[in-house]
């Protein structure tokens, strides 16, 4: 993941001293994330026990960006507007996407306890960007159905990742599982792309690619994503949201030296700097060990689009799980900052997507080993008493 630095010798000499008596030790570092723990269902109080599986929902860059307010019968679903990426995310798509796999993690754990799980979209109206005000992305009123037929994907709510280590060349998703996952959207507003040959793969990774060096020349984005990269252990699980590196697969002793002589805050807002050389370099590998893109499209880009799209791609990545798929979105040439306006095209039109409809999320498919879980916080700090609608 990281490329050269100019770390002092004296303690590059001391950190490899100690990481080879690890190995030599049979020292096992341990795995990062203690927050993606199954649900635990200790309540009988169902909006809680709902909650415990939509935030195991993936979130854009693990922000996790929903605020819940508690009504008698249900919930209202709020974006919380203190986790929006306003650099990389100017416009929001990301975060309405995010409301939107969170609505369907909800719905299919509430199948699952046998409650009906009633949907209404933005009934104060929709999101307005220079409002003052908060406004609820959707009103879930729960319940109980005894017709209500538990859905097959709840299984893999709590096993369910987001894998980003390269993926392996010599296997392919079938046909088959291509068209399982194809199928699993349920909302007929979501269309579906692959790449379909070597040249249409070829053209995909070099955009993601380009996508990532656009996204760390500027160092506003950049230091807009430190804030969410977290640099250990210990951060992980205090934070209990964003990524580290072992998130993207680096473990054992190349991840304790990184964390401790390689990264930090500091360094990572550079445009040139380690981090941005590192993301570069690990992007074009993600892409390059891609044996096929996917892509999620819909007709507009409206708010209502953006949070189908969020429901298509949780049930997508749920299916993958199913099938022992790897998978991770290449979100950076969908963002809607101008630097990025025509790589979205060339994306576009890579993938034979016509003027006017919207990549809403491309991402990656394949196998690998499965990789440190992301983590997550617990249901109860998401819920807002004081938010109105």
């Amino acid at each position: 993941m990281f490329g050269s630095s100019r770390v002092d010798r004296r303690e590059f000499i001391k950190s490899a001293s100690a990481s080879a008596a690890l190995l030599a030790a049979g020292y096992r570092l341990q795995k990062p994330v203690a927050g993606w723990a199954a649900p635990r269902n200790h309540t009988g109080d169902i909006r809680m026990r709902v909650l415990e599986y939509a935030v195991l929902a993936p979130s854009s860059h693990n922000t996790q960006p929903w605020l819940v307010e508690l009504a008698a019968e249900g919930m209202k679903l709020f974006v919380d507007r203190s986790r929006l990426l306003t650099a990389a995310d100017p416009q929001g798509r990301q975060a309405y996407i995010s409301q939107g796999t969170f609505l369907e993690m909800l719905e299919i754990a509430a199948h699952q306890f046998g409650y009906r799980a009633d949907l209404t979209y933005f009934p104060g109206g929709k999101y307005a960007e220079d409002a003052a005000e908060d406004r609820p992305v959707a009103a879930i009123a729960l319940q109980p159905d005894s017709m209500i037929v538990p859905d097959p994907l709840f299984a893999e709510i709590p096993s369910r990742q987001t894998n980003r280590r390269p993926y392996q060349l010599t296997r392919t998703p079938s046909l088959e599982e291509l068209a399982a996952m194809r199928s699993a959207p349920q909302s007929t507003a979501i269309d579906w792309r692959i790449t379909g040959n070597a040249a249409q793969l070829q053209a995909v990774e070099g955009i993601c690619e380009e996508a990532m060096t656009i996204e760390v020349s500027s160092e506003v984005r950049n230091r807009e994503m430190a804030t969410w990269f977290r640099f250990s252990d210990s951060e992980l699980r205090k934070r209990g949201d964003g990524v580290g590196i072992a998130q993207g697969g680096t473990e054992g002793a190349k991840k304790w030296i990184a964390e401790t002589f390689v990264l930090s805050r500091a360094r990572a807002a550079a445009s040139a700097g380690i981090f941005a050389r590192g993301a570069i370099a690990q992007a074009k590998e993600q892409a390059a060990s891609a044996p096929v893109f996917a892509a999620l499209v819909t007709e507009g880009n409206s708010r209502l689009d953006q949070v189908l799209a969020g429901r298509a791609y949780a049930r997508v990545n749920l299916t993958a799980s199913r099938l022992g798929l790897a998978m991770q979105p290449m979100s950076q040439a969908e963002e809607e900052y101008t630097e990025m306006a025509e790589l979205r095209q060339r994306l576009k039109q890579a993938l034979h997507v016509p003027d006017g409809q919207t990549v809403q999320m491309l991402f990656r498919l394949g196998f690998a080993r499965p990789s440190a879980p992301s983590p997550r916080r617990e249901p109860a700090t998401l819920i807002h008493g004081q938010v109105t609608g």
